[in-house]
């Protein structure tokens, strides 16, 4: 076995060891009794699947989560209880990627070791007795260990990555403070364009774990002097927004600007859900231009013109001052250099005040990122 191998076992033995002893540590100290504390969870992982839009690879990632929970059922805001939401979380996920390979070059350590830090929402979909089915969604950021730029792996363009998780798992009472955990899930990686390549890689994973009651104390419930007043918000309103991102240039460092631009109607059937329709303009600082190729092409999104404008609907899920966006557009204009007629796009967006927001913003064709925006939404 080479030194870096033994290295990354040592590691990986090193990280086990603290996360269950750090485990055990808060057994020995929780209390037995009560619903509402905030726990932590500590679960090993084996990758089902390993797979890519593109590319065809093999092997099997190991790793776990370290996940603390925040418990919002002692005293939930309306959303929350809306959403039956359980807690919030705090999640570390780990992968060792030694193992994956590529079909068509499948040269070893082509991957590298993967990190992610990502909060989440933990939602109780089913109840029965001491056993809860749960989903958690949740969204971070993610760093992965090689790149094009370190050893030419052609599907990962940048160390630095969002990364989103969506978790499906059974957790039943083994004991007061105690739940056994066991469920599957979907790691992706992606830079959304800031660096090309960005292929992304999908890990989906089964995992097996020990949920730990801790000694944390609630407020008592309707005690909300700690929560910030939520807002009012109106049943008819119109949304006005600027975002400014980048996209990266195939197999460079360099990138090429873009600003985007949003008009819209919004329509709040209730204090979480929402519909909106609008206008997307996207302006190109730098065109698509077939003599300067290499450096102009943005794939999907390459365009001839300056502008490219669209029209899309799509919900809003409201959190309080914090909502989810996904809105799937037709093109009115794209001088497209490829026959793109449809996009998608979503975010975040977070209510400062009441008239304005910040929002990050994804543009996408079909299931490739165009980019980021991160800008302001104004709702006068």
């Amino acid at each position: 076995m080479s030194i870096k191998r033994k290295l990354k076992n040592f590691n990986l033995k090193v990280l086990i060891f603290l996360v269950s002893h750090f485990a055990f540590f808060c057994a020995v100290h929780a209390q037995e009794k009560g619903d509402t504390r905030n726990s932590i969870e500590f679960t090993p992982q084996m990758s089902l699947g390993v797979f890519t839009a593109q590319n065809k690879l093999s092997g099997t990632a190991y790793g776990g989560e370290l996940i603390y929970h925040l418990n919002t059922t002692g005293n939930p805001r309306p959303w929350m209880k809306m959403l039956n939401l359980k807690s919030l979380d705090l999640v570390f996920n780990y992968k060792d990627m030694s193992d994956i390979i590529m079909v068509s070059d499948p040269r070893p350590d082509r991957f590298g070791d993967s990190y992610a830090l990502l909060a989440a929402l933990n939602f109780s979909l089913l109840k029965t007795g001491s056993t809860e089915v749960l989903v958690s969604p949740g969204l971070g950021l993610g760093y992965l260990g090689e790149t094009w730029f370190t050893n030419e792996n052609v599907l990962v363009g940048s160390h630095l990555n969002f990364s989103s998780r969506i978790g499906l798992k059974v957790a039943t009472q083994i004991a007061p403070s105690t739940k056994l955990s066991a469920g599957i899930d979907i790691l992706h990686f992606s830079n959304a364009g800031t660096r090309v390549p960005n292929n992304g890689m999908n890990v989906s994973s089964a995992s097996i774990g020990i949920i730990q009651s801790l000694s944390t104390k609630q407020k008592v419930a309707g005690d909300t002097t700690s929560w910030r007043k939520p807002l009012d918000f109106k049943k008819h309103s119109v949304d006005f927004g600027i975002n400014f991102g980048r996209r990266g240039v195939y197999r460079s460092k360099e990138g090429l600007y873009k600003t985007g631009l949003y008009v819209g109607y919004n329509y709040r059937l209730n204090s979480v859900l929402g519909l909106g329709t609008g206008v997307d303009a996207v302006y190109y600082h730098t065109i698509y231009d077939p003599i300067r190729n290499g450096e102009t092409y943005q794939s999907n999104a390459s365009s001839f013109d300056r502008w490219r404008v669209g029209a899309a609907f799509g919900p809003d899920l409201w959190m309080g001052r914090l909502a989810m966006m996904a809105k799937y557009g037709y093109y009115l204009h794209f001088n497209s250099l490829k026959d793109i007629n449809t996009y998608w796009t979503a975010g975040l967006k977070y209510n400062v005040v009441d008239w304005a927001a910040i929002q990050a913003k994804i543009y996408i064709h079909q299931t490739e990122a165009d980019f980021v925006g991160f800008g302001f939404l104004f709702t006068p």
